[in-house]
């Protein structure tokens, strides 16, 4: 096999940006190229200096910028420090951030700060600053300069250039309102959520850890995940969302523990707070009642539904709703949100059977095929729920406070006309099953609470259910309706059209409808029998015209088609 080579094709152009004002030694592009009695100066050595330092930035860049990890910021009022603990970050220019030990800052010290600002900001002005970690060049020791020629005198110069970082503020552009702190924060989450006035303020060697408010010249609150984020290229939607994700879940648990050391220990909702919220996140224990079927969290017009979920599962759950939008507490007014009880999988098993024991999927609101989700309220329905509120006392003793979640559920206007929610996959029931004193085979399937669509409509929606509402009224139908439940396919396009077709024809046709439609799905006709039906007049004569004139395009028998002709001479 030989060897591919290349072929230039045309002059060789230089890499990098702005190349028409490039000089003809561009520092950053080129190197020195060494040969035996070449006399190099300063400036030869400098190229290579700078010509490695753009190459390793330029792998910095395309690792991307963020936290690699530590850094966390602190900040204590008693007296005023603002502490960075020991860790690694990635500036947008490629600079690596390297903190081996704890940096401990008095933005008190007023001295010191106008000192190593050049005798400014000795004193700093109401409003938001963003607290960045950058990198620094500084001189140090001495080295003796000797004269290159006899006009010239000795001299010095910094010997050495130490890598460095410092901590300091960017002045962001934000007022600063008189408003509650914790409000406050909240508002920032979404005037900050899309990282772009970050990025216009802060320095590209520099990398974000925060956000400082200052008022009267003293700090008055440090926010530690604002602004901050994990290393990364350029954030997508789902960056975004879970930087709002962990900015939610951080001031959720400061406003909870904020209420709870003020005595207050009532319900709150969520908009008395935060004006948007993740597509999936915590929420109180005491914001739902699945006793009473009351939540007090999200606004009234949502529609929000709670359901016992595997522990395993809901990492899973949470990261699959991370893709959907963020919830406008403002202006959104039609979102659907499942809050998720996290159980073992033994409690989940035990109690999960109860309540379809207890609530038999055939006799559950069409609006929740789900026989594991109830659905919640503002305020204390006025009709009795259709639940077991001994079941769900137990789940609500048994979970976690901390891990207790909602998601946003996808609308999915699918030809089903069903919305529905995919939880998660794979999922399935454990194969350790507790003891049951009762006979197992009459015990319930207990169905996992990660169903698509598809599935809760054929579940609802099927031959037998269809056969109650539409019964045969002869003895060849009833052998039909047989036969359809046995081959009929579980796809949900056939049973579309066998519910579109039922809808469709008058009940006149009762006799001879079920061997029609099973004779058309011997022929796999059945959505076209659908189709000619949809497509006929809305009369009952008419009906019987189109099948027995398409009677052999469907492929139906000569006794069906003389049994229709029947059905229509009876009319006259």
């Amino acid at each position: 096999m030989s060897d591919i080579l290349f072929q230039p094709l045309g002059d060789p152009i230089a890499g990098g940006d702005n190349l028409e004002k490039l000089a003809d030694i561009d520092p950053r592009m080129t190197r020195t190229h060494y040969f035996d009695g070449r006399l190099l100066t300063a400036e030869d050595l400098e190229r290579d200096q700078i010509y490695l330092d753009q190459r390793l930035r330029e792998v910095g860049k395309a690792l991307g910028s963020g936290i690699i990890n530590g850094l966390e910021l602190s900040f204590s009022t008693d007296p005023y420090r603002l502490v960075v603990e020991p860790g690694k970050a990635m500036t947008p220019a490629g600079r690596v951030l390297h903190l081996g030990t704890r940096m401990t800052v008095n933005p008190g010290d007023k001295a010191l700060i106008s000192q190593l600002n050049d005798g400014r900001h000795r004193h700093f002005n109401r409003g938001l600053y963003a607290v960045v970690l950058r990198y620094v060049d500084v001189p140090t020791d001495i080295a003796e300069v000797f004269p290159t020629d006899l006009k010239n005198r000795r001299g010095s110069d910094y010997a050495l250039v130490t890598e460095s970082i410092q901590l300091g503020l960017v002045p962001l552009p934000l007022a600063l309102p008189a408003l509650d702190t914790l409000r406050l924060r909240a508002r920032l989450m979404a005037e900050l959520l899309d990282n772009k006035l970050a990025s216009s303020v802060v320095p590209e060697d520099s990398v974000a850890l925060g956000v400082l408010a200052i008022a009267q010249d003293t700090p008055q609150w440090v926010d530690n995940e604002l602004l901050r984020h994990p290393i990364r290229p350029e954030p997508d939607h789902n960056d975004l969302q879970e930087d709002l994700h962990r900015q939610y879940q951080s001031l959720l648990g400061d406003i909870i523990g904020h209420r709870a050391g003020g005595g207050l220990d009532q319900p709150f909702a969520a908009a008395d707070y935060f004006p948007i919220i993740p597509p999936a996140g915590g929420l109180p224990r005491n914001a739902v009642d699945p006793q009473k079927g009351y939540h007090s969290y999200f606004p009234a017009s949502f529609d929000v539904a709670v359901a016992p979920v595997r522990e395993a599962d809901l990492e899973l759950i949470r990261r699959e709703s991370m893709g959907l939008p963020a919830i406008d507490l403002n202006r959104d007014s039609d979102v659907s949100v499942m809050v998720l009880a996290p159980l073992s999988d033994k409690d989940y098993w035990t109690l999960s059977r109860q309540l379809v024991a207890d609530n038999p999927p055939n006799e559950r609101d069409f609006l929740y095929p789900d026989p594991l989700a109830l659905r919640l309220y503002r305020k204390s329905p006025s009709h009795n729920l259709d639940t077991d509120a001994s079941v769900w006392g137990e789940i609500w003793n048994r979970i976690d406070s901390d891990s207790l979640i909602y998601v946003r559920r996808p609308v999915r206007a699918a030809e089903t006309g069903i919305s529905g929610i995919i939880l998660a996959q794979g999922a399935s029931i454990p194969d350790a099953q507790p003891e049951n004193d009762g006979d197992a085979d009459t015990q319930p399937e207990v169905p996992t609470e990660i169903e698509d669509e598809h599935t809760i409509f054929l579940r609802m929606v099927n031959v037998p259910s269809l056969a109650k509402v539409r019964p045969a009224n002869s003895e060849a139908g009833e052998e039909s309706i047989k036969a359809l439940t046995e081959s009929l396919p579980r796809e949900l396009r056939a049973i579309r059209a066998v519910l579109d077709t039922l809808l469709r024809v008058e009940r006149h046709y009762d006799p001879v409808i079920w061997q029609t439609l099973e004779q058309a799905q011997q022929q796999d006709n059945l959505l076209r029998l659908r189709d000619l039906l949809m497509e006929a007049e809305p009369d009952i004569g008419s009906t019987a015209r189109h099948i027995i004139r398409a009677g052999a395009d469907l492929g139906l028998a000569e006794n069906l088609l003389q049994q229709w002709k029947e059905q229509l001479d009876a009319l006259r």
